[in-house]
């Protein structure tokens, strides 16, 4: 028997043919609800209120996690709880997904254009009944005379592209050529060469529209991958692809559609359509790499990681489920590792690793953060699994980037001071924020050099569950208070251990001593926001000078716009791919130690 679920505020109703947890009626009707650990019950911030219906008892996870009080007024896990008739859901505004600010700036980088994709004028001679020449010979006569081709190729599906442009516009077309093989046939004058290139991000995808000729972006837009309703991190979803192989599809197809929902976007900018992208570059770690290409995922799930291939891609964007002009490829360059995927070569081809030989750092913080560092004609890199408390999970009032969330810290006399992305109240707290707010709090002896809150400072409190507290942003009005919970500077610390871990080993590897590294290169939208004083007074970068550290922006989207234009950058690219050393930190001799002693805080912040 078949019944409806009514998401409120947002209006959106679902049919339902037989009983669902909430969070899989949320994900299907695109409700827009928060699975930071994939459905598992454990991180408890898929908090939703039954307005109407009769769930089943709550489970173990929500007694865990939720108030009697909470429970006695309808709030419920939407992970947790079963519906089987009729009901109403309000998703309040702690469970719903925020408008990350999907950043799409990046490191600006200047490349000559050398793609085998162009556009060329084509005046065809029209058939009669005196001359019943095959279409495709009339193209390829005409493109013989006018353009010096031999004998161009077509694919199926260009040919039914082909024959309708030449009967809709008097047989004066416009021929899309890769080569010498045409990938794409318009009606009339000819459109800008153009192409997609995309940063398959695990939160969001920054996508941009690049003129192949000029090498110029024309247009760029960043949506939330509609994959984040399986978990947040990249585990979850390979789980989630492994218990049910099903889902594995759906997350391919997913994507895909949310990539085809830019495109569209972005070419209406110039009154065109996706099918005139004649070229398309993704990148992206290797777990989304693998998810988009429709490859087995299990063993990057389990030890030893092993991705499905080193080298290159290049398939049919059809086959991908992406629009494009009928013969149109989509380039995937190489994964490094198991956990360090093409983004990260991206970011190290647009930051210039690789060019030149001065010792440099680089880093994209993320659930999986990876690090570069080179000296001399080497690169080592490596992945370290700082988990997500830099993205605002595992936080009790943490958040992604996004409108409300505090982003800056500042303690002086007593006195709090935050700044909050988009102005207004502070509704939660990002990456960045955490950061800033443990180094003034551990300057301004509110915590100690191990990391502990010290009873009795201002601002320090207990919480009802007995857990020291400091509070950044004082409740009112209906708004929650914003405070960093000692558990909250607990799993910042175990973070910053991983990602510290990873780069202490690099420099012990290669034998680098902080002094001698002359730029340290952050990559991603929380190296835009970080503060770089603040990384290291609570030392998750190693002292250098101020200086030489510097944000990159979204620096994978720079290198795959770079690899899209140019088949030259995607040689350079594939030649580094081939000079990287992947260092696998957890085997380290010492791993524990490095680990440990990442996680303090330096004696003198």
């Amino acid at each position: 028997m078949s019944f409806t679920i009514d998401f409120q505020p947002s209006g959106i109703r679902l049919l339902c043919d037989g009983p669902l947890a909430i969070a899989e009626a949320a994900r299907r009707a695109g409700a827009g609800l928060r699975s930071v650990c994939g459905g598992k019950g454990v991180c408890g911030k898929c908090l939703v209120r039954i307005e109407r219906g009769d769930p089943l008892p709550p489970s173990a996870a929500e007694r865990h996690h939720l108030s009697a009080e909470q429970l006695a007024g309808g709030w419920r896990l939407a992970c947790r709880v079963m519906v089987s008739a009729n009901a109403s859901v309000y998703i309040p505004p702690v469970s719903a997904l925020e408008v990350q600010v999907a950043q799409t700036e990046g490191a600006e980088v200047s490349v000559a254009p050398t793609g085998e994709v162009r556009i060329v004028p084509l005046a065809v001679a029209p058939p009669t009944l005196a001359d019943q020449v095959a279409d495709l010979e009339r193209v390829r006569a005409a493109l013989r005379r006018e353009q010096g081709i031999g004998e161009a190729r077509a694919g199926l599906a260009t040919l039914g592209a082909l024959r309708t442009a030449l009967r809709s516009s008097g047989w004066r077309v416009a021929i899309a050529l890769r080569g010498d093989e045409i990938i794409g046939a318009y009606p009339g004058a000819a459109p800008p060469p153009l192409g997609l290139a995309v940063d398959v991000g695990t939160t969001k995808l920054a996508c941009y529209l690049v003129d192949l000729q000029s090498g110029q972006t024309l247009a760029a837009t960043g949506v939330m991958n509609p994959q984040i309703a399986y978990g947040e991190d990249v585990m979850s979803r390979l789980e989630a692809a492994l218990v049910e192989p099903a889902k594995a599809t759906r997350l391919q197809q997913e994507v895909a559609q949310a990539i085809n929902g830019a495109a569209a976007e972005l070419t209406a900018t110039l009154g065109l359509m996706p099918e005139h992208l004649l070229d398309i570059c993704l990148v992206g770690n290797t777990a989304m790499h693998h998810l988009l290409a429709g490859l087995p995922v299990q063993p990057l799930a389990v030890s030893p990681f092993v991705a499905a291939l080193n080298s290159s891609l290049s398939v049919g964007a059809g086959q991908l489920g992406l629009r494009a002009a009928p013969g149109a490829q989509a380039y995937l360059p190489p994964p490094i590792a198991g956990f360090v995927g093409s983004d990260h070569l991206a970011f190290l081809l647009a930051a210039g690793f690789g060019r030149s030989e001065p010792v440099r750092l680089g880093i994209d913080i993320g659930t999986n953060t990876e690090i570069a560092l080179q000296t001399g004609a080497r690169i080592v890199s490596c992945s370290t699994a700082s988990g997500p408390a830099f993205e605002g999970a595992h936080i009790r009032h943490g958040m992604r980037a996004a409108p409300g969330a505090i982003e800056r810290v500042a303690i002086a006399g007593g006195e709090v001071r935050c700044d909050v992305i988009g102005g207004g109240s502070a509704a939660g707290i990002c990456g960045s924020g955490v950061i800033a707010a443990l180094a003034e709090m551990r300057s301004a002896g509110i915590i100690n050099a191990r990391g502990r809150m010290v009873a009795g400072m201002p601002g320090v409190m207990r919480e009802d569950d007995d857990m020291p507290a400091f509070t950044l942003a004082p409740g009112g009005e209906g708004r929650r208070a914003v405070c960093i919970t000692q558990h909250d500077i607990d799993q910042v610390l175990l973070a910053k251990g991983a990602i510290r871990a990873g780069i202490d080993i690099l420099m012990d590897h290669l034998g680098v001593e902080p002094a001698r590294i002359e730029e340290v290169v952050i990559a991603g939208a929380f190296g835009s926001y970080l503060d770089p004083r603040h990384a290291m007074g609570i030392g998750l970068l190693p002292s250098v000078p101020l200086e030489r550290v510097w944000a990159a922006g979204n620096a994978a989207s720079a290198g795959a716009r770079m690899m899209l234009a140019s088949s030259a950058c995607r040689r350079e690219a594939e030649a580094l791919a081939g000079r990287i050393e992947y260092l696998e930190v957890t085997v380290v001799p010492g791993f524990n130690r490095y680990f440990s002693q990442g996680a303090r805080l330096p004696a003198g912040s």
